[in-house]
């Protein structure tokens, strides 16, 4: 038996360590997840806990939180093993691998296989060079091997392991249930690492698919696994990019959820997959609230520049068709490309207000190398590399050409939308210096929409959000580390389609943790 720690610095629920998990104590190992704002003292909780193996969730930016007490850690356990999943490792192994005080193994794409394999190799002191999806530092650079085929059948898998997570009180006694039913997203959009993962993540053997669903009777199974232990939670917030993944779910999903489950929902979707006939079953499975990937109001940045297939004809009639049958839906937003200019951004605050949206989730665009825009931007040297602005994509951006202008108007997006007379006021304060009452509005409206709209209720939320305020604001972060290795922090990875970062789970969404 090996006993594997999990310490995270985001207080939510990662889909992709409650399914590993599941997949070490079904081959007879422990786990244990330690949250950083849970614990007095992380360093000393997981010390104490006395781990055989150390498993580190990373995305660009964030990744070298845990690197000083992975160091102190490894002071105390010499034969102590840490291995790094996720969107850092999978997308840059080079950086991940460097760490070589640090870093033992990487684990790339889906990990499920890979993880078991790694920690039963290490346990009998095989070598693990050769372990498909895992990579390791040789010769001076790192070495990754191919990567196994994804797993087609999600039914497959273990029942995800809620209770390392619920075992904190905090997370254990909120309204909101949070689950997954698919992997992937029918898009590929240029901002997003979906379109790459299509690519790198699935390894070409016949039959393999990048898009896959569990079955309603699998997730039906999962949530009363859920309630049998704990009963409070009076809503589900599915994170998947699109709940409309699979043609023909949802119609089954319909039939099904309201008589098995019976709990209202939110969800993500993608428009333009969505008829009227999708909304009719939303509705009568209990679909309270949906999330949907604007970005731009121009037509011509949405399809042209980011591939994202919503014509402004779609745009128009998906929400006709939500605000019909009662369904509140909220809209993600993203300003600072190099392909908008700042009349394309008014124009994206002008849709919000045409459609009446519930509420508007705003980014700043980031060029992660996770995607194939960010590839493009810093090959052509338009990102400053030299700038940190820590993990968040609700701070700053990297583009060398986006100003004050275009951050002012982040800050103050909901204000525009939401004000009778707020174009042209915001038009007029974008131009002041950015400064912490523009701060503070957009903070207040990400906590706003986020306790009221999505359902978590004001008291949880505003607690979530202080426990999670670093995150938000983004600012330079505070690495626990001696003497660490800088280098680029060039942005997390976005866990796709739901990329809105104050309410999604933030990793795992494929499973690659």
């Amino acid at each position: 038996m090996v006993r594997v720690a999990f310490p995270l610095n985001t207080t939510h629920e990662f889909e992709g360590i409650k399914v590993l998990s599941a997949c070490l104590k079904d081959e007879g190992h422990e786990t244990r997840v330690f949250l950083e704002s849970e614990e007095k003292d992380l360093r000393g909780a997981v010390g104490e806990w006395g781990p055989d193996m150390v498993g580190l969730y990373a995305t660009t930016g964030q990744h070298p939180w845990a690197y000083g007490h992975v160091r102190a850690w490894k002071a105390e356990n010499r034969d102590l093993k840490v291995v790094m999943g996720g969107p850092h490792p999978s997308f840059e192994p080079e950086d991940a691998l460097a760490e070589t005080d640090v870093i033992d193994a990487i684990t790339i794409a889906e990990s499920e296989g890979a993880m078991v394999d790694l920690t039963e190799a290490w346990a009998a002191g095989r070598p693990v060079r050769d372990i498909p999806n895992v990579g390791v530092w040789e010769d001076g650079h790192a070495h990754v091997n191919p990567i196994r085929p994804v797993i087609h059948d999600l039914d497959s898998l273990p029942l995800p392991d809620a209770d390392a997570f619920y075992r904190y009180p905090f997370l254990a006694k909120k309204n909101v249930l949070q689950l997954m039913a698919t992997r992937g997203c029918q898009n590929s959009c240029t901002y997003c690492s979906v379109g790459l993962m299509k690519k790198e993540w699935v390894s070409g053997s016949a039959g393999e698919k990048f898009n896959r669903t569990k079955s309603v009777d699998y997730l039906i199974e999962e949530v009363r696994d859920v309630l049998s232990r704990w009963p409070r939670f009076r809503i589900v917030n599915f994170g998947d990019a699109a709940l409309n993944l699979s043609l023909g779910w949802l119609e089954e999903f319909s039939r099904k959820w309201p008589d098995k489950i019976g709990m209202p929902f939110a969800c993500n979707v993608n428009i333009n997959f969505l008829d009227e006939k999708e909304i009719v079953w939303l509705k009568r499975a209990g679909c309270v609230s949906v999330q949907f990937g604007l970005e731009s109001g121009s037509e011509r940045v949405r399809t042209r520049v980011y591939h994202k297939h919503y014509t402004d004809e779609m745009v128009e009639r998906v929400p006709r068709l939500l605000h019909k049958h009662r369904i509140s839906f909220r809209t993600n937003n993203m300003l600072g490309s190099p392909s908008e200019t700042l009349d394309d951004m008014f124009e994206t605050v002008a849709v919000n207000k045409r459609i009446k949206s519930d509420g508007c989730t705003v980014l700043i665009f980031r060029p992660f190398l996770s995607t194939e825009m960010g590839r493009e931007l810093h090959a052509e040297g338009r990102v400053d590399t030299e700038k940190d602005i820590g993990p968040s994509i609700h701070f700053d951006s990297e583009m060398k050409d986006v100003g004050d202008d275009v951050i002012n108007l982040h800050r103050l997006f909901n204000v525009a939308v939401r004000l009778p007379f707020g174009v042209p006021l915001v038009r007029r304060l974008i131009r002041l210096p950015r400064n912490r009452l523009f701060d503070f509005c957009h903070l207040w409206s990400l906590w706003w929409q986020h306790a009221t709209v999505s359902g978590y209720g004001l008291v949880h939320d505003t607690l979530l959000g202080f426990k999670n305020l670093g995150q938000i604001l983004g600012n330079r972060l505070k690495h626990q580390t001696s003497g660490s290795r800088s280098g680029t922090l060039t942005a997390r990875a976005v866990e796709a389609a739901s990329h809105a970062a104050s309410e999604a789970p933030k990793g795992g969404w494929l499973s690659s943790w």
